[in-house]
């Protein structure tokens, strides 16, 4: 599996009959922007994933990753996947025709709840609002209302499909990069087809870390914020320790976080001997 450098990668444009499809190199572009040779990816669901994807392109310009709640994504079936991509060509033609109205409208409690139930629960409705805020506009109709202005196209797209052994070389390609994974225990999105990848890190990357957050869902970001802090703050800590010359750590503060790791990976250690069989 061969990797990507900094210099070597460009914009691509991929005529299609509807227009091109652009590849769009994000973490490159910005890391040429700001001069850095390295970056620390952090992500969560999809978002975890493409850390993975991008970490084993480009080992050398990451230096730790961070994924709550997934390694490889889900597969769908043939006949789901049709589904959506039909849904996508419908609102795609909605949006190049310009027939918009306004949609439905709801309270904010009905939108907590409307959320709660499209997630399958995952997200709790008291803790809706962290991520209704930023797809809703007000409506014009009824001003104490609101309705969805986020992109219809976003809820049909599909995972891309990898493959159990392409997952495994990606990996590979990891070697001993610090590769921190926090699980929700009711959570069904870190399935077994994930377990090969998983088995190669644990036993070729000392810097490798997962953990479970008993009575997690895949949201446990949320509703379970200070638990992951846990594991995630002395993590960061060990693999990237603040500059002396910064707001750093106190000495205090600095063996307090040295004792907090230990006591993780000791917790690591006895959750690897609890749960073999998931390996």
């Amino acid at each position: 599996m061969g990797t990507l450098s900094l210099s070597d990668f460009e914009q691509v444009k991929i005529p299609v009959p509807w227009g091109h499809i652009s590849g769009r190199w994000a973490v490159p572009t910005v890391m040429k922007e700001y001069g850095w040779t390295k970056v620390s990816l952090i992500g969560h669901s999809l978002g975890g994933f493409l850390c993975f994807l991008y970490a084993s392109l480009a080992p050398h310009t990451v230096d730790m990753i961070i994924s709550l709640d997934i390694l490889l994504p889900l597969r769908n079936n043939i006949e789901y996947m049709a589904l959506s991509i039909e849904k996508q060509l419908v609102e795609v033609e909605r949006q190049k025709e310009g027939n918009y109205s306004e949609p439905p409208s709801y309270t904010t409690a009905e939108l907590e709840k409307v959320l709660a139930k499209g997630s399958y629960n995952s997200v709790f409705p008291e803790l809706a609002k962290h991520l209704l805020h930023r797809q809703l506009t007000k409506s014009k109709q009824y001003p104490e209302r609101f309705y969805f202005s986020r992109d219809a196209r976003v809820k049909n797209y599909h995972y891309m499909d990898i493959d159990q052994g392409l997952g495994r070389e990606m990996a590979r390609q990891l070697k001993k990069k610090p590769f921190l994974i926090i699980k929700g225990s009711r959570s069904p999105f870190l399935t077994l087809r994930s377990n090969e990848a998983i088995c190669i890190m644990a036993k070729d990357n000392p810097h490798f870390e997962l953990h479970e957050v008993e009575g997690g869902t895949h949201h446990l970001h949320l509703h379970a914020a200070e638990e992951c802090a846990r594991y995630i703050v002395p993590f960061i800590q060990h693999h990237r320790p603040p500059a002396l010359t910064s707001w750093g750590l106190t000495g205090k503060e600095d063996q307090l976080a040295a004792k907090e790791y230990k006591s993780q990976q000791r917790r690591l250690f006895s959750w690897g001997k609890k749960k073999r069989s998931k390996l």
